[in-house]
């Protein structure tokens, strides 16, 4: 789960500065459109992530998984 909270973390920071650069170095709206899609898909990888490890309990040794029935 470190792995993957980090590649999430680290979508979103190269989203935001690749929006910042784009407006700072007037890039146009495809470089724009990039770092806001960006941005967007790595803060929801770290709501999910975030829920995984903390609501599911997944990912660590508190994971009870629900038997077969």
């Amino acid at each position: 789960m470190r792995h993957l909270r980090l590649t999430s973390y680290g979508l979103t920071l190269l989203g935001v500065i690749t929006l910042v650069s784009a407006f700072v170095f007037d890039l146009g709206a495809t470089f724009q459109l990039t770092g806001l899609l960006l941005a967007f898909a790595g803060m929801v990888k770290v709501i999910v992530v975030y829920l995984w490890t903390h609501v599911a309990n997944l990912g660590n040794d508190r994971h009870d998984p629900i038997p077969p029935a």
